[in-house]
């Protein structure tokens, strides 16, 4: 089971891409006329706008096959990294966010990941997961044939609630 998630994007991250991109612009054109301390500027404004545009359109894709959970990050519809692997046999609990069955779960030292799509509306679950050296808090958005999928393989550890 394959599910693309997208995240929101921030509006001041896309208003200073628009930015950086125009004055890398302006700065190569100045660079071209004579000015080479700009044309540098403009190179490495460039640079920055790109890497910019890469981290403003992030999608995470889930792939849920054999008792693992796989999560990739695509940046840009262009590029993509692996995440995290969950075997889900290592699984503590999965609940919503707000779910009293996280209590526990609070004081222990765990390693926070946040692969939520940080929507309006949209309900993450938080996944706690015992990896092989340390605890994982992991923030996932669900949908509906997921939750079951993974209720199926663990039903004592997956609460709704």
């Amino acid at each position: 089971m394959e599910i693309l998630i997208k995240r929101k994007t921030n509006p001041v991250k896309s208003i200073l891409n628009y930015a950086l991109t125009t004055i890398a612009v302006i700065c190569l054109f100045f660079g071209l006329i004579g000015y080479l301390t700009l044309m540098l500027a403009g190179i490495i404004l460039a640079l920055a706008a790109y890497f910019a545009h890469l981290n403003s359109h992030v999608e995470f894709e889930y792939l849920y096959l054999n008792k693992e959970l796989t999560v990739d990050r695509i940046l840009a519809k262009s590029k993509r990294k692996r995440m995290a692997e969950f075997n889900l046999q290592r699984m503590e609990v999965l609940a919503p966010a707000h779910s009293h069955q996280l209590d526990s779960y609070k004081n222990k030292k765990c390693t926070a990941y946040d692969f939520s799509s940080r929507q309006e509306g949209a309900t993450p679950y938080v996944l706690i997961y015992s990896g092989e050296n340390e605890m994982s808090r992991v923030k996932l958005d669900m949908t509906d044939e997921l939750f079951k999928a993974i209720r199926d393989v663990a039903p004592r550890k997956v609460f709704a609630d």
